[in-house]
Formats: structure tokens, C-alpha cells, sequence
């Protein structure tokens, strides 16, 4: 481990990685050395969740909640494609799809669960995994370690169920090296807002942690901190009935003597030595807290040569994010070119503007650590160019004209991407300064920052296909040539992530059906000692 660096060095680590990163080569896979996309306890006690919440119990809301996040939930024809969106002349697959995104689709990120009873009734007190493949839980040491948890975050808030969000480094990096940590972080910011959304849905109020301990945490639940590490806290709170949580529970030095149950082999590779590890390591070295400051003074501000301002068009109504979820694709063969109507513009905007329940100083009001910036390539009512979008006051400012908006295909892009591009209706650009917070939290900004910048644009992937459109994040979007024509070149922000949103093509290559929702028997070998009675159910 190394040593934390000197106030002077803030963000060292972070320069370090983005220059790498800005001259990253070619990618070199080998898939033969692809990890499993999903990790398990074979000898753990399992406890079967339900498939819905129909019943309104804690645990079927739970289980739902879960579901939305990791859970195997749809079956997917595909007609393979190459890059440039034409038939690859492969036989079609029959995939298992998931309700979030995730970079190559890789699902990087692991679900723990510390819950139990009194709060929820009938789940005995444990720190639990969640298996995304069987829909169960899996009890990796028992023990309430809610309050143990709870403990280890700013201000020790109250909570009656806490799921953290781990990350297998060695699921993306096999494959994306140490771009994959950027993609991690994305992915992390994305599954916070899918479960901001299942909770608004379900009626699980839901928080945000991004500032702890890591190693404390990591030892909490088992995880070394190479292979895998603790990157974001959950906290729910139950609807009201049934007991309270008991006064007193086991302290976290207690919980870290009690055995635990045994993950499965061969174990993922640790995260490869280089400048995505040393940027993790200075991340978790980084004080969790940082100090106070108006949340102002880091939200970015739109570059000089902003212009004339355009009131946002007023949001579609009757719009609930949360009901996205289960219909979210991700189009391969890019989009048809139809005008994106002006409320539609509207209502995804307003989602990815507005404010959520975090420990990131000022996230209440709006992202904090982002900006939002959108490329109108054809949107009813508003010229074509590109604009910085200013969600307390509602307006979009012009940053540069169509002539200037065509220039973003010729830079640095994926053949899918520049298919992509001929027919979206226009991208959202999160956008901001990756050391601009480093004098108070550290190199951990950096992460914090890639979060929200996965979390806005899943908010506005979630209205999108609310509203019958489809979306997909396309990273190498987020380059040289597209900060210029932002005119974020020259200034200390850069373009976060890319996001294509338009209509759906009517046909196309992939073919999404949703999973049954019962079922009455786990596809898998077990021995009746490792049942609890929520298995009988």
C-alpha cells in the first residue's frame, strides 16, 4: 500500500491516469482469460427472494429492488453485427440481458445485502451476496451488520437495510486494461441510479454513500481490496411497521472475527499493477470526509465563449423513470432519424438535472461534481448545435452551431459509434474538471466524479426509454475532438462520458423478451442443509 500523498500532490494520481489514458493504444484481448461475469458462495445458506414486490413485504421490495439492479432479467435473441452495424455472418445468440448497462458488458459490480431481522421480518440477521444468476441470497457471515455499516459513514445514519456495491476489477481489465477502472466507476454511478429509481418505485427511500473507510469496509465484508473493493454504500429505509432495529449490535471488530462463507474458484486475477492501481490506491487513501466548502465552488461553470441562451422546452408529464427499467435496451444497429420532440428533450433533461440523496456536497440541489452539456442534432424547436444546459434556471446556452456540431464524427470514434451517430437525435455530454475537487477530497474526486457523471446519464437513459426512445453509452465519444466543439478545449473541463439517445429502429437485430416471473424451483444442485425456510416458499 502506498503511503498517502502530500496536500501538495493532490491529484497526482488522477493527472497521472488521464494523461495515460488520453494516448491509450489499440485494445490487445485475450479472451481466454476472461473471468466469470458473476461471483458465488456454493456452500452458503441461501435465502430465495421473491420475483416482485406484489405482496408489499419488505423482502418481496427487497428482492425487487435487487432484481432492477443485477438480476438476469431478460432473454435476448441477437443477430450478430460487426462494428460497422452490418450482419457479421455468425450464427445469432440467445443471451441473458440485465436492466442496467454495463461496459462490454462485463457486469463488473458485485451487490452485498446487511439486513435482518426484526427489519425485515423473516430474513435472520446476516451479511448476505446477492446471486444475480439464482435470484437468491447468500449468507457470507451472520450477525447484524447493518449498524457496523452504518457506522462506518459520515454522521452514522440510521438504516434498516444497506447494500454495498463492490467492484471485481479483473471482470473489465481482462479486457479494457486500465480504461476499465474509468468504466467501473461509470458503471458504479449507473447502478446508483437505478436504485434510486427501483427505491422511488417501490418505496424504499434510498441514499448514497461515496465518502468511507475503504479498507474498514472492505474488511467487513470479506474483500481483499485487490480482487475486489467496496466502492458505494446504499442505505434504505423500510416502510413502518413491525419492530424497530435492536438497540445494541455487533461492533465491526466483532463481526471481522466471525468466519465466513467461502466464494467460488478459480478466484478473479487482483487488479494488474499500473496507473488505474495506483490511482485506486490514492483513491482509498484519500481522506473519506474532505472539508467543507460551498458546493458552488466545484460544480463546474460553461466555458467563456457561451452564447445566446434558449429556454429549455418544457418536460413531458406523467413521466416515472423508474418504470424504464424493464424496457431499457441498448440499440446495436443505431437509430432511425426521426426529430425527437421537444417535451421528450425536456423531460430527460430535467431527469439527469435534478438532485439526489448523496453524501456529495450539494448533490440535493442538482450533480455537483458534472455538467451537463447536449448535442441537438435533431430536436423539434431548437437549431441544431451544441449547448450547455443549466438546470436551476432551465435554459440551454449555446456553446457552438450545426457547421461545428458535424465535426464530433470525425474524431477518434468506434465504427458502432459513428453509426450511431447518423441517426440519434442528440447526445448528452457529462462534462467536468477531474482534479477540480482534489484539494478537498483527494485523488478519490476523481472517482466520485466518474459516478455521477454514470449516474446522470443512466437518469436520462431512464426517461428516454420511458418515453419509447432507446439509448446507449458510447465512451469513446468523450474525446479530444468533442471537447473542442463544446469549447471545453483549453479550459480544465473535459467530456465525461457520451450518451446517444433518438428513436428505436422498428426491426433490427436483437430481440428482448422479459423473464418469467415464477418460478418455483432454483436451477441448481443444493443439499437440503443448505435451505432456510424462505426456500420452501
Amino acid at each position: 500500500m502506498h503511503p498517502t500523498t502530500a496536500a501538495s500532490e493532490a491529484g497526482a494520481a488522477t493527472r497521472r491516469y488521464l494523461a495515460a489514458m488520453r494516448n491509450r493504444g489499440p485494445l490487445s484481448i485475450d479472451w481466454g482469460g476472461a473471468p466469470t461475469r458473476h461471483k458465488r458462495y456454493p456452500g452458503a445458506v441461501r435465502t430465495r427472494l421473491p420475483w416482485e414486490s406484489g405482496d408489499g413485504s419488505a423482502l418481496g421490495r427487497i428482492g425487487e429492488l435487487l432484481r432492477d439492479l443485477l438480476g438476469m432479467t431478460r432473454l435476448v435473441w441477437c443477430h450478430q453485427l460487426d462494428d460497422g452495424g452490418e450482419p457479421a455472418g455468425r450464427p445469432p445468440m440467445l443471451l441473458t440481458g440485465r436492466p442496467a448497462p454495463s461496459g462490454g458488458g462485463l457486469y463488473a459490480i458485485e451487490a452485498y445485502v446487511a439486513a435482518g431481522e426484526p427489519r425485515p421480518p423473516g430474513l435472520p440477521a446476516a451479511l448476505y451476496h446477492y446471486d444475480p444468476v439464482h435470484h437468491v441470497l447468500e449468507r457470507v457471515r451472520g450477525g447484524d451488520h447493518t449498524g457496523a455499516l452504518a457506522g462506518l459513514l459520515a454522521d452514522g445514519p440510521a438504516a434498516d437495510v444497506a447494500i454495498v456495491l463492490s467492484a471485481v476489477f479483473w471482470r473489465s481489465m481482462f479486457k479494457y486494461g486500465d480504461f476499465g477502472y474509468r468504466l467501473i466507476c461509470q458503471e458504479t454511478g449507473v447502478l446508483v441510479a437505478q436504485a434510486l429509481a427501483a427505491g422511488g418505485r417501490l418505496g424504499l427511500p434510498c441514499r448514497a454513500w461515496l465518502r468511507f473507510p475503504d479498507g474498514e469496509v472492505d474488511r467487513l465484508l470479506g474483500l481483499d481490496g485487490a480482487r475486489e473493493a467496496a466502492l458505494a454504500v446504499l442505505t434504505l429505509t423500510l416502510p413502518p411497521g413491525g419492530a424497530g432495529r435492536p438497540d445494541a449490535t455487533p461492533s465491526a471488530r466483532e463481526l471481522i472475527e466471525r468466519p465466513v462463507a467461502g466464494e467460488s474458484t478459480p478466484l478473479p486475477k487482483p487488479m494488474p499493477d499500473g496507473l488505474a492501481a495506483a490511482l485506486h490506491r490514492a483513491c482509498s487513501a484519500a481522506s473519506p470526509t474532505g472539508s467543507p466548502e460551498p458546493a458552488e465552488a466545484l460544480r463546474p461553470r460553461p466555458p467563456a465563449r457561451a452564447g445566446r441562451a434558449f429556454p429549455a422546452p418544457e418536460p413531458a408529464t406523467g413521466i416515472r423513470a423508474g418504470t424504464g427499467a424493464s424496457r431499457r435496451t441498448s440499440p446495436l444497429a443505431g437509430y432511425r432519424p426521426v426529430p425527437l420532440r421537444g417535451a421528450a428533450l425536456g423531460a430527460v433533461l430535467a431527469a439527469a438535472g435534478e438532485g439526489y440523496p448523496a453524501d456529495l456536497p450539494g448533490a440535493e440541489t442538482g450533480p455537483a461534481a458534472t455538467a451537463l452539456c447536449l448535442l441537438a442534432l435533431r430536436v423539434q424547436g431548437l437549431p441544431r448545435g451544441a449547448y450547455w444546459y443549466d438546470p436551476a434556471r432551465r435554459t440551454l446556452h449555446e456553446l457552438a452551431g450545426a457547421e461545428r456540431v458535424d465535426e464530433v464524427a470525425t474524431g477518434r470514434l468506434l465504427a458502432n459509434t459513428r453509426v450511431a451517430l447518423r441517426g440519434a437525435a442528440a447526445a448528452l455530454v457529462p462534462a467536468g474538471d477531474p482534479v477540480a475537487g482534489a484539494r478537498l477530497f483527494g485523488d478519490r474526486w476523481y472517482r466520485m466524479q466518474q459516478m455521477e457523471a454514470g449516474l446522470v446519464v443512466q437518469r436520462a437513459t431512464l426517461a428516454a426509454t420511458a418515453l419509447g426512445l432507446a439509448a446507449r453509452i458510447h465512451s469513446d465519444g468523450a474525446n479530444e475532438t468533442t471537447d473542442e466543439v463544446l469549447g471545453l478545449a483549453g479550459t480544465p473541463l473535459r467530456s465525461l462520458s457520451f450518451l446517444l439517445l433518438g428513436t428505436p429502429p422498428t426491426g433490427g437485430p436483437l430481440v428482448a423478451r422479459p423473464m418469467p416471473a415464477v418460478v418455483h424451483e432454483e436451477v441448481m444442485p443444493r443439499s437440503d442443509e443448505s435451505l432456510t425456510r424462505t426456500d420452501h416458499l
